[in-house]
């Protein structure tokens, strides 16, 4: 059990922050595998995956955040505005979710649904990319966005709800419409997801029960390596999509929603 909640969390790592979609994938990875433990699926499993991708996010861009705290006190400067931005940004993903969020997740959890939304998003991203230019090194630094374009990429996040569609997957690609550049768009797409993971394991950590002991070394497993590896996609993606760009990955969702689509219609996985 414990190497498949590490291998659960290694995946969840590296999928929430490249534009992938965690969910397609830990929706899918247990199918294919044949992995039925209760735990797999458990809120507890679900809440410490989300804590140590927060845990990756805050060792990444932990000064920054600290830097972006302090900045509350001063509404008027330009770090200022930035900061209240990203505050309004994140009401709107954190009122979709309390409100939308259980109807989504038991009417759009299967496999054709999220090769759907996968496919949709992947088209998106690769839009995007394709505005952003041959040099998409080019472009606003997330810091000049107004107040109105912080609402707008945060309305944008809303669609995350949607399994397949990608947190980061939508963020970045919000980002690359309102002219940011490459970097600066996966920069502000980690940044926009730090308080909606934090408040979703607050939210869900409410519902928590005693966890079993023997539970307690594959929770461990799994938060190390979802953080693990978190950090190593965070980082590696903020060095390399500069000249990589996200076309790559858009063309990797298409292919995977052909594959899972390919496979649900053949019974081959629910």
């Amino acid at each position: 059990m414990a190497i498949a909640a590490s291998v659960m969390g290694a995946v969840q790592g590296l999928t929430e922050f490249l534009p992938v979609s965690s969910t397609a994938h830990l929706t899918v990875l247990p199918r294919l595998m044949g992995w039925d433990h209760p735990l797999l699926n458990s809120l507890s499993f679900n809440v410490i995956l989300h804590l140590g991708t927060l845990i990756a996010l805050l060792a990444v861009q932990g000064r920054e955040w600290i830097d972006l705290v302090r900045a509350l006190a001063e509404p008027g400067s330009p770090r200022g505005r930035f900061v209240y931005g990203l505050a309004l940004a994140t009401l709107p993903a954190l009122l979709a979710g309390a409100s939308l969020s259980h109807a989504i997740e038991a009417r759009m959890r299967g496999t054709l649904s999220v090769a759907v939304w996968l496919a949709l998003g992947a088209v998106l991203l690769a839009a995007a990319d394709l505005r952003a230019g041959r040099d998409g090194r080019r472009g606003r630094a997330a810091g000049s966005l107004s107040l109105r374009e912080a609402l707008l990429a945060g309305c944008a996040q809303t669609l995350a709800l949607l399994p397949g569609f990608s947190r980061s997957g939508i963020t970045i690609t919000a980002g690359l419409l309102l002219g940011l550049s490459r970097r600066e768009a996966a920069r502000y797409s980690f940044l926009l997801s730090a308080p909606v993971i934090a408040a979703a394991c607050i939210w869900d950590a409410r519902k928590l029960t005693m966890v079993p002991a023997a539970d307690l070394l594959p929770l461990a497993a799994g938060a190390a390596c979802a953080g693990l590896a978190g950090a190593a996609a965070i980082r590696w993606l903020l060095s390399a999509v500069p000249r990589l760009g996200y076309t790559p990955f858009a063309v990797y969702r298409v292919l995977l929603a052909a594959g899972l689509s390919f496979a649900a219609l053949k019974g081959l996985i629910s």
